[in-house]
C-alpha cells in the first residue's frame, strides 16, 4: 500500500526539478504526454509515500492543506533548497512539540513542511 498526493500543475518542469533535483526524491514512474493528457512523474519518499505531478495547461491553486515530511537533517535540506533558488515560506524554527522545521511552497503551489525530530515529547 502507498499514500500518493497527486497535483495537477502548469509548472511541471519546475516542480519536477524541485522534488527530484533539489529534494533528491527518486522518480518511481513517469510517462509522456498523450491522448489529451500531459506528462506525468511520480516521486517516491520512503517505502510508501509518493508525490505525483501531472502536467495540465491551467492548474487551480492549492489551499487549506500542506504536506509534512520528516528528514534526517533539516538544516542541510534547507541549504539545498536555498542554493537551488527557492524561497522559504518559513525559515528554520524549533517547535514546542520537539521538531525543528521549515516551510517552502513548491512551484506547483504545494506547501511542504520539512521537519526533524530534535526532542522526545509526551
Amino acid at each position: 500500500m502507498e499514500l500518493r498526493v497527486v497535483r495537477h500543475t502548469d509548472r511541471f518542469d519546475e516542480a519536477c526539478r524541485f522534488w527530484g533535483d533539489t529534494l533528491g526524491w527518486p522518480v518511481t514512474r513517469q510517462w509522456p504526454a498523450g491522448d489529451g493528457q500531459g506528462r506525468g512523474r511520480i516521486f517516491g519518499y520512503g517505502d510508501t509515500a509518493r508525490v505525483e505531478l501531472i502536467e495540465v495547461a491551467d492548474a487551480t491553486p492549492v489551499g487549506g492543506v500542506f504536506l509534512g515530511a520528516e528528514v534526517d537533517d533539516v538544516a542541510a535540506v534547507r541549504e539545498h533548497i536555498v542554493a537551488a533558488g527557492f524561497t522559504l515560506l518559513r525559515d528554520l524554527a524549533d517547535q514546542p512539540w520537539g521538531h525543528r522545521n521549515l516551510a517552502v511552497v513548491d512551484p506547483s503551489g504545494i506547501e511542504l513542511v520539512l521537519f526533524q525530530v530534535i526532542a522526545a515529547h509526551d
